[in-house]
C-alpha cells in the first residue's frame, strides 16, 4: 500500500513538472507584457521544479503529508493558471480573424421558386473585374460554372453593386450576384430600406483566407514608433462580428498615435463624404461609406488616397457587440446633449424604440448603441419632445467619441474580476483587427499607462480633428436618385492632414508664438479643420431647365460654359419656347456631361400668319433688322418692338440703376451696334440693357425695382 502511494505521488510529481513546463510556455507567449515579472515567475517555477525533482528521490517521511498537500496545491495551481492564460491568449489571438468572402445569387422575392439547372434566357448581373472585387467575382464565376448558367443566359458586368440592385428593382436584371450580407450593407441606403424582404437568396458560396493571404496584414513597424489605426464601426443586425469582407462601414474614425509624446489625433470621417472610391471603375466619387461594400482593402485605399496618410492597422467593431460590452461593464456614464429616440439593436422602431432623455446619466447597452447611431430626428416615429436639437454625421461622430471615452473611463474603474472573462469574450467576438498577436500584446504598456492613470489627460492628450464641408444633392448614377453628399473643404482637409503628419513625426510643427483670448470667456482649444474658411468646395450642377424660359436657359448655359443643343418639337399643349425635357438629369455634375453639351427639347409649333411675316435672322443675315441697333437714349419698348420683327429667340437682360437720366431711358448696352443677331444666337450671348430708374422711390417700390428683370425677345 505504501509503495502504491509512493508511485501515485511520483506520478503527480512528474505531472507537476510537465505542467510547469506547459505553464512556462503559456507565460512566454505573452511577449511584451511585464517582461521582468514574467521572467521572475518563470524563475520561481523553475526553482519549484528543482525542489520537486529532489523530493522525488529524497523524500522526508516526517513531513510527507505537508509535502504531498503542497504538491497537490501546486499541481492544481499550474492547471488553473495554464487554463486561464491560454484562454486569455485565445481571446486575443481571435481578434485577428480570417477573412471570409461570401457571395449569393439573389432575385426579387416575388419570383417563383427557381430551378437553376433549367434556367434560360435570364439576365444575370456580376461585379466587374476590378482588383478589389476579384474574390467575389471568382466565387460568382464558380457558381456560374458549376450550374452551367452561362450556356443559356446573359451574364452582365456591373461596376458596383448599387447599380446592380437598381437594375434588379427595375427588372432589367433577373438575377444578381451580391455579397451574402447585402441586407446589412445596403438597407440604410435611400431606396433600399426594405431590401431584406424584397430580395431572396437562391444559392451561396464562400471562401476563407488568412489576413496574410488576403494582403490585409498590418504594418510590421514597432509600435514604439508613431502609427495609425482606422476604427471601422460595422452596423450589423446580428450578434458577434460578421467576418465577411463586405460590410456596412457605418462609422470611420482615423486615429494617429505618437507613443513618444503620448499624443493622439482623432478624426471622425463623415459617412457621406463625397470622395474618389479606390476600387470603383475610374475611381469616381461617391459616399465614402459605399467603399465598405467592396471590402476592407477598398476602405483603406480610399482613405489613404483621400487623406494622404498610410494606415498601419485597422479595427472592425460590431456595433451590436457594444450592447453586450456596456451591459457587462454595468453601464457607462455619458452627458447626453439632447433627448432622442432611435431604433434598437435589431433596427426596429415601434415597441423596440429606444428613448433617452438629455442629461448626465448611466446608459445601458441598448441606449449606448442608440446614442452612437443617432443622426436623424426620426420625427416620423417619435413625438416632438424627442426630436429637438441638431442631428447629423458630425453630432453622431461626437456621440461615438463620447461613448469610447466613457467605456475607457469605466474600464479604469472596473474592479469586478469575475467579469473580466465576460469582457474579453465580448471583445473577442465583436472586434477584428489585422494586428498580429505580438503587435496586440505590445500595446500592453501603453494601455496600462492610460487605463491606470488617475486621469487620461495626465497621460494621453487627444486632439480632435474635423473635416469642414458643404452639403449638396448630387445625381447618383448607380441609384438614379438625387442623394445628399458631404463635399469636404479642400483647405480643411489640408489642415487635417498637416495635423496628423505632425503627430506622426512626418512633418515639423510650426510653433505659434502669440495668441490672445478674453479672460471672461476663457480659453477653448481650437478644433483643427473646423474653420471658418473663406471659400468652400462645391460642384457645378445641372439645373432643371424645364423650369426656365428658353432665354433663361441660354443665359444659364453661357454662364456655366455649357453648349445647348436645341431640338424643336411640335406640341399644341404648350407655348412656343417651352422647354419640355433635357437629356441629363437634374443635379448631374457639369464636369461629367459629355462634351459639355446638353440637349433640350423646345416647343415650336407651326407658324401662324403673323409669325410667318417675321424675318429669320439665321437665313436673312443681310436684313437691317438682323443687326443690333443703338438703343441708348431709347426705351425698353423700342427694344421689344425691334425684337418682335424677327422669329429667332435671343436672351436680353435688363438691369436698373440710379441715374440723372430720365427714368426708363436706356443708358447703355453690352453688345455693340451692328452686331448680327446670327452671331448672338450662335455664341449664346446675353444682351445686357442698363436702364435708368427713379431716385426718389418708396421702400416697397425699391424692393420691386432692385429685382433683376429678365425678358425674352
Amino acid at each position: 500500500m505504501k509503495k502504491k502511494k509512493i508511485k501515485i505521488m511520483g506520478i503527480i510529481s512528474l505531472l507537476c513538472i510537465l505542467l510547469s513546463i506547459y505553464l512556462i510556455r503559456s507565460i512566454y507567449k505573452f511577449s511584451q507584457i511585464e517582461t521582468m515579472l514574467r521572467y521572475c515567475v518563470i524563475f520561481i517555477i523553475f526553482l519549484l521544479d528543482i525542489f520537486i525533482f529532489i523530493k522525488l528521490f529524497f523524500n522526508n517521511k516526517k513531513k510527507k503529508k505537508i509535502y504531498n498537500t503542497f504538491l497537490i496545491i501546486i499541481t492544481i495551481t499550474y492547471i488553473i493558471s495554464s487554463f486561464y492564460l491560454n484562454k486569455i491568449y485565445t481571446y486575443f489571438s481571435n481578434l485577428n480573424k480570417n477573412v471570409i468572402y461570401s457571395t449569393s445569387l439573389v432575385t426579387l422575392s416575388e419570383r417563383d421558386d427557381i430551378d437553376l439547372i433549367t434556367l434560360k434566357d435570364a439576365n444575370i448581373g456580376i461585379i466587374s473585374n476590378n482588383d478589389e472585387s476579384d474574390k467575389l467575382r471568382e466565387l460568382a464565376l464558380e457558381i456560374i460554372s458549376s450550374e452551367n448558367l452561362s450556356k443559356n443566359n446573359n451574364i452582365v458586368d456591373f461596376d458596383n453593386y448599387i447599380t446592380m440592385i437598381t437594375a434588379l428593382y427595375e427588372k432589367e436584371l433577373d438575377y444578381a450576384f451580391l455579397p451574402t450580407n447585402f441586407a446589412d450593407i445596403y438597407s440604410t441606403t435611400e431606396g433600399f430600406e426594405n431590401l431584406k424582404n424584397d430580395l431572396k437568396i437562391i444559392t451561396s458560396t464562400e471562401k476563407e483566407e488568412t489576413k496574410e493571404e488576403a494582403q490585409l496584414l498590418g504594418s510590421s513597424k514597432d509600435i514604439s514608433e508613431p502609427f495609425t489605426i482606422l476604427l471601422i464601426g460595422i452596423d450589423s443586425t446580428t450578434e458577434n462580428l460578421k467576418q465577411a469582407d463586405s460590410f456596412n462601414g457605418d462609422s470611420l474614425i482615423l486615429v494617429t498615435f505618437n507613443p513618444k509624446t503620448m499624443t493622439a489625433t482623432m478624426l471622425s470621417i463623415p459617412r457621406d463624404s463625397y470622395v474618389p472610391i479606390a476600387c470603383f471603375a475610374g475611381q469616381y466619387e461617391n459616399k465614402i461609406t459605399h467603399s465598405a461594400s467592396r471590402g476592407t482593402s477598398c476602405v483603406i485605399n480610399t482613405i489613404e488616397n483621400f487623406l494622404d496618410i498610410k494606415i498601419d492597422y485597422y479595427m472592425k467593431i460590431n456595433f451590436t457587440g457594444l450592447v453586450d460590452l456596456v451591459d457587462t461593464l454595468g453601464g457607462i456614464e455619458v452627458d447626453v446633449p439632447y433627448s432622442f429616440c432611435e431604433q434598437n439593436s435589431k433596427r426596429e422602431f415601434g415597441n423596440g424604440t429606444i428613448y433617452v432623455t438629455a442629461g448626465y446619466q448611466t446608459l445601458n447597452g441598448e441606449q449606448a448603441l442608440a446614442f452612437s447611431r443617432n443622426r436623424k430626428k426620426n420625427s416620423e416615429y417619435c413625438s416632438k419632445e424627442w426630436t429637438q436639437g441638431n442631428r447629423d454625421d458630425f453630432v453622431r461622430g461626437n456621440n461615438q467619441q463620447a461613448v469610447i471615452q466613457a467605456i475607457l473611463n469605466k474600464m479604469k474603474q472596473f474592479t469586478d474580476i469575475t467579469k473580466i472573462d465576460d469582457i474579453l469574450e465580448v471583445i473577442s467576438n465583436n472586434l477584428d483587427t489585422n494586428m498580429t498577436e505580438e503587435t496586440i500584446f505590445s500595446f500592453y504598456n501603453i494601455a496600462k499607462d492610460v487605463m491606470f492613470s488617475s486621469s487620461n489627460d495626465e497621460v494621453l492628450t487627444i486632439q480632435k480633428l474635423f473635416i469642414a464641408g458643404t452639403g449638396q444633392y448630387i445625381y447618383d448614377e448607380s441609384t438614379k436618385l438625387q442623394l445628399w453628399n458631404y463635399i469636404p473643404n479642400k483647405k480643411s482637409v489640408e489642415d487635417v492632414i498637416e495635423a496628423m503628419k505632425i503627430n506622426l513625426g512626418e512633418q515639423e510643427h510650426t510653433l505659434i508664438k502669440e495668441f490672445s483670448y478674453s479672460i471672461k470667456d476663457g480659453y477653448e482649444q481650437k478644433v483643427i479643420g473646423e474653420g471658418p474658411y473663406s471659400t468652400y468646395t462645391t460642384y457645378d450642377l445641372l439645373v432643371d431647365l424645364t423650369d426656365k424660359t428658353l432665354s433663361e436657359a441660354q443665359t444659364w448655359a453661357t454662364k456655366n460654359n455649357i453648349k445647348l443643343n436645341i431640338e424643336y418639337v411640335e406640341n399644341s399643349k404648350y407655348k412656343n419656347g417651352t422647354i419640355l425635357s433635357q437629356d441629363y438629369p437634374v443635379n448631374k455634375r457639369l464636369d461629367k456631361i459629355n462634351n459639355k453639351t446638353v440637349t433640350i427639347k423646345v416647343v415650336k409649333n407651326k407658324e401662324n400668319e403673323e409669325d410667318s411675316k417675321k424675318i429669320n435672322c439665321l437665313e436673312d443675315t443681310d436684313n437691317s433688322i438682323c443687326s443690333i441697333p443703338n438703343f441708348v437714349s431709347k426705351t425698353k419698348k423700342d427694344v421689344t418692338n425691334w425684337g418682335s420683327k424677327f422669329s429667332n429667340t435671343i436672351s436680353i437682360y435688363y438691369e436698373y440703376v440710379e441715374s440723372d437720366k430720365e427714368a426708363g431711358t436706356i443708358i447703355s448696352q453690352s453688345v455693340k451696334e451692328g452686331t448680327s443677331v446670327k452671331d448672338i444666337i450662335e455664341k449664346s450671348t446675353t444682351i445686357t440693357i442698363t436702364i435708368a430708374k427713379e431716385k426718389e422711390i418708396t421702400s416697397s417700390e425699391n424692393t420691386d425695382n432692385n429685382n433683376e428683370e429678365k425678358d425674352n425677345s
